[in-house]
């Protein structure tokens, strides 16, 4: 499925078109950005990761999603978004061949460049799309906590698993372990946006008991302990296959509403961002 999705110019129902080329930053010109900026200050960043996904799902998955989402966020909204980034923090999945890692204080550099860049041009608002849940928020919070600091911009991150929790609960059918890696939710929502990646006979079950603190899963409620993973636990833990929970329960119609929530709620999002959010920009510099 490729990127490249254009906007037509003038036909856009969306409320206060700026009539880009196209909602991907890279695929405009100079002068088009410089239109846009007169208007809007508003930009999505999505930001995911390449890492293995057992042996039903493709290792960009996290990518695809986060990308997709921008997409369709952006299109939904008449919002530039920033060329993707498509690899995160993830040394535990290096246990299955082709995942790619970056070490967190790279993350943390990266984004913190692009943003910063994002704002030396005049953005003030920055929404991160970050496809890749609880391993990339440690090094995009700090990213962004570091913006907000010292420029005074607006920054958020949204996690298409937090922004959807409510109805990710609602529709979930694997019992109470089950939401975990290459998981029901993940599969169902790829089952969606990408079924021609997918191969669903390869797809497995992975629940275990762990301690009660250790639960995995965030739908169960209770008191929890983080412990972080390694190479080799990791490995063992998902069944050498890569698989934590249960995906054989997944389905294309569960995608559907699940990224149909989703949607709902980042749209409300960003136009509470451009119309109740105020801003004062403190200081634009060029990263160096």
């Amino acid at each position: 499925m490729s990127l490249r999705k254009i906007c037509c110019a003038g036909e856009s129902n969306v409320k206060g078109s700026y009539f880009m080329k196209s909602v991907w930053l890279q695929e405009n010109k100079w002068e088009d950005v410089e239109r846009y900026l007169q208007k809007k200050k508003t930009i999505i960043v999505p930001v995911g990761s390449v890492e293995q996904h057992a042996k039903h799902l493709p290792l960009g998955t996290d990518s695809f999603v986060a990308n997709k989402v921008a997409e369709d966020l952006g299109q939904q909204t008449d919002t530039l978004v920033a060329p993707p980034n498509w690899v995160g923090w993830a040394p535990h999945h290096m246990a299955f061949p082709g995942t790619i890692t970056l070490r967190p204080e790279t993350l943390i550099s990266l984004m913190y460049d692009i943003c910063k860049s994002l704002i030396y041009h005049g953005f003030e608002k920055i929404i991160i799309i970050n496809g890749h849940r609880e391993a990339n928020l440690p090094p995009l919070k700090i990213a962004i906590t570091k913006l907000r600091n010292e420029t005074g911009a607006f920054l958020a991150i949204a996690d298409p698993f937090y922004i959807a929790k409510k109805i990710g609960g609602e529709i979930k059918k694997s019992e109470p372990g089950g939401a975990g890696h290459a998981d029901e939710m993940e599969t169902s929502h790829m089952l969606h946006l990408m079924p021609e990646l997918l191969e669903m006979d390869k797809a497995v079950r992975n629940i275990h008991l762990k301690h009660p603190f250790l639960q995995h899963d965030p739908f169960v409620e209770g008191d929890t302990i983080f412990v972080p993973s390694d190479v080799a636990g990791y490995r063992e833990g998902s069944k050498n296959i890569g698989v934590v929970g249960d995906p054989t329960v997944s389905t294309a119609e569960n995608g559907k509403t699940y990224h149909r929530e989703l949607m709902k709620n980042l749209i409300e999002f960003v136009r509470y961002c451009e119309e109740e959010v105020e801003v004062t920009i403190r200081k634009r510099e060029i990263p160096l």
